[in-house]
């Protein structure tokens, strides 16, 4: 009788790749978020916020949401916290009244200028001190071949 097959104690490479992929976003994601709760941020309000002063324009909801790769009902949740909070506005489209814009408050520039450098030191401490600049450039390369 031959042994059965356990998928567990030799995963097909493809599966170890996907699941070393998942295990260092989870750490970095981690370690970004526990970095930004002294600002009162999460992860997802700091990905807004940068879209917001990225895209350098008042911008829809669904643009942040498309751009930002999530659900519409997420975005209004983000929007909700980040309102409450002072850090952007919302308000009708000139153009189009039906519309929503949405665009950063002073306070959510000030707050950009604060994070930013805790937001690099995190992730050049986890990715910059453990590769080369080749090794980065490389990994983006093949990351970038993924999507």
């Amino acid at each position: 009788m031959s042994e059965k097959w356990n998928p567990f104690e030799q995963p097909a490479l493809t599966v170890d790749v996907f699941l070393t992929l998942y295990k260092t976003n989870h750490h970095l994601v981690r370690q970004l978020e526990e970095r930004l709760a002294s600002f009162d941020l999460t992860l997802g309000r700091w990905c807004l916020l940068v879209a917001l002063r990225s895209g350098d324009r008042p911008m829809l909801p669904s643009e942040l949401s498309d751009d930002l790769a999530v659900t519409r009902a997420n975005i209004s949740n983000l929007l909700n916290a980040l309102e409450k909070a002072g850090r952007i506005e919302r308000e009708f489209d000139p153009t189009n009244r039906r519309r929503i814009l949405v665009r950063l408050t002073s306070e959510g520039h000030r707050l950009i200028t604060d994070v930013w450098p805790v937001y690099e030191r995190t992730i050049a401490g986890n990715i910059g001190e453990r590769l080369t600049v080749q090794e980065q450039e490389q990994l983006k390369g093949l990351l970038k071949k993924l999507y």
